[in-house]
């Protein structure tokens, strides 16, 4: 099985005609709080200019299906992806009311496993991602990789592609794929003064297609 890429966080024209340029199978946006927030008709703009090669990914926090459809309405978006607390029937509402493609980020914990089985029924791929100092996503720290194999048997049962985040880097690319992720979802980790690096994507590929 190959491992599917998904980088996140794309903030720049720079950084999405690198993106498309890549080999990832997925590229997404940020449209809640932080800091690589972005604005959804400077999004279209690029990708007027550049096309769209890859899927796209809104990334979205306990936000209304009215706000997620908003600003799917200015862009091409193949994959919603819920990144808060969102639960099965928020998930089920706003796949009805913007009739696209569902990923649920799930933050690591002891109940990830349950966590994987529940929500693993309802959308369409799941992110696991790293919990620090209070912060879910963003946090450029990885979780323990020892229950990878764990969830991705977990994720095959109920049959939902699961992809690892968080912390994720050129250096220990080759450690997370010996445990044979579905999927991988970067941002920090391919940037360099907070912009992505042609340098650190083609390192990281490199390791992963080995």
């Amino acid at each position: 099985m190959t491992v599917q890429i998904k980088y996140c966080g794309c903030q720049s024209e720079e950084d999405y005609k690198l993106l498309i340029e890549s080999k990832a199978d997925l590229i997404g946006f940020i449209f809640a709080e932080s800091k690589r927030k972005v604005d959804p008709v400077r999004v279209n703009s690029w990708i007027e200019k550049y096309g769209k090669p890859k899927k796209l990914v809104g990334v979205f926090q306990n936000a209304t299906p009215d706000r997620i459809k908003d600003v799917i309405s200015t862009i091409p978006i193949d994959i919603i992806q819920c990144h808060g607390t969102e639960t099965v029937d928020q998930l089920n509402k706003i796949r009805v009311h913007c009739n696209k493609k569902i990923y649920k980020a799930l933050p690591f914990s002891e109940h990830i496993l349950k966590e994987i089985e529940l929500f693993g029924k309802v959308a369409d791929a799941l992110i696991v991602d790293s919990v620090a100092k209070g912060q879910f996503g963003g946090t450029g720290i990885p979780f323990s990789w020892e229950e990878v194999p764990n969830m991705m048997k977990i994720a095959e049962e109920v049959g939902v592609t699961c992809f690892i985040a968080g912390g994720i880097r050129p250096d220990n690319v080759a450690e997370l794929m010996r445990l044979h992720p579905h999927g991988i979802d970067l941002s920090g980790g391919i940037e360099e003064n907070g912009r992505k690096s042609l340098k650190r994507i083609e390192t990281l590929e490199r390791m992963i297609m080995r």
